[in-house]
């Protein structure tokens, strides 16, 4: 399975550990493909400066050193109606450009969005499904 991992299941992987960082820690191991784009990467890198400016190189760093595909981002063609949160159209479009299975994000208003694909799974909801 190819899975894209939204900036905010990074960040509660990284800062809180819990659900999160237990299933980040199942698909390193396993046989699934992760992805991070461009937009992800950058997002992640300003909000830990934002928010844990003490802890943001060293998250940042263990991050860029995972076994994690750090895709280019592509031009968003896709309809900016198909999302409530604009910012979450970047992800959209590069999870469809590169044929993701599942976007990985703890954000209500994607997981609502109702998307024919990719699938938009919460961490609760893919540990789940994986255990």
């Amino acid at each position: 399975m190819k899975i894209i991992i939204d900036t905010n299941v990074l960040i509660s992987a990284f800062v809180f550990h819990g659900k999160a960082g237990s299933l980040l820690d199942l698909l390193l191991v396993s046989r699934h493909q992760l992805l991070t784009t461009e937009y992800i990467d950058h997002e992640l890198k300003a909000k830990l400066e934002q928010k844990w400016p003490e802890k943001a190189n060293t998250i940042y760093t263990l991050y860029l050193n995972l076994p994690i595909e750090h895709k280019k981002s592509v031009k968003a063609v896709v309809d900016h109606n198909l999302l409530r949160d604009q910012k979450d159209i970047q992800v959209l479009q590069d999870a469809l450009y590169y044929d993701a299975d599942v976007i990985l994000s703890g954000d209500k208003d994607f997981i609502d969005a109702d998307l024919d694909r990719p699938l938009v799974l919460s961490p609760a909801d893919l540990y789940d499904f994986l255990i």
